[in-house]
Formats: structure tokens, C-alpha cells, sequence
């Protein structure tokens, strides 16, 4: 049976609010040898989902909780591996807005919720008369 956010409760389903998709090139991968030592080290990571990796391509596509680690951490684990994330500009641009993106993740998952900054109410009772 395929669990979908309507029949969770909890913190399954606000954690299933920052699972992310991403994908970016790596350097060094050449054999199966390869991914399976890639997938090791990204399985001993806490919020990592799923990875895959193209080695025709050298690509990892990857599958995460933002809200439990972040794609900087990621790519540091791959570097620490001796499997770099791509130099490219592209790339390089990718790893920013990635890295902004579950930034945000993080901050909106540790947050107590709230009204921003247009609650009705206090706009009203702050009001001069």
C-alpha cells in the first residue's frame, strides 16, 4: 500500500513537507564499484532517502528530508569520499540555489509556525484611531 500525506499524521507527515529531489554531476565515478561506494556513504547520512547514480552520465540523482540535512552537507560527505560534486558553472549554480533552498527548508521546519507579517488582528489593533 503507497502511504500518502493524507493518511499520515504527526510529524511523518510534516517531515514528508521538506523530502526533496535532487540532482547534480559527480566526479570519480567510473565503475559499479563506484556507485556502491557512493551509496554507502550517503546511506550512513540521517534523512537521506534514496540515491541513484548514472555512471554513463555521472550523475546522482538523490532523494532527502531538508529539514535533516542539507545539500552543503551532502556534497561534503561525497568530497570526503573522494567523489566530488561537478566544477561546472552550471553545477556551481545548481549547488547555490540548492543549498538556499533547504536553508529555507530548515528554517521553516524549526519554526513554531505563526502568522508572518500581515495578521489581520495585530495590523487592526495596532491601528491609531
Amino acid at each position: 500500500m503507497n502511504e500518502t500525506a493524507s493518511n499520515k499524521t504527526g510529524v511523518d507527515a510534516l517531515d514528508d513537507a521538506f523530502i526533496v529531489h535532487r540532482s547534480l554531476r559527480i566526479q570519480g565515478v567510473h565503475h559499479q564499484d563506484d556507485v556502491q561506494a557512493v551509496q554507502r556513504c550517503l546511506a550512513k547520512q540521517k534523512g537521506i532517502k534514496n540515491s541513484n547514480v548514472d555512471v554513463k552520465r555521472a550523475r546522482l540523482k538523490i532523494t532527502y528530508n531538508a529539514a535533516q540535512i542539507g545539500f552543503g552537507v551532502i556534497e561534503k560527505v561525497l568530497t570526503d569520499a573522494g567523489y566530488p560534486p561537478g566544477t561546472g558553472w552550471w553545477s556551481g549554480l545548481k549547488s547555490g540555489w540548492y543549498r538556499y533552498l533547504d536553508e529555507n527548508a530548515q528554517t521553516n521546519a524549526r519554526s513554531k509556525g505563526g502568522a508572518c507579517c500581515s495578521n489581520p488582528s495585530d495590523i487592526y489593533a495596532n491601528r491609531r484611531k
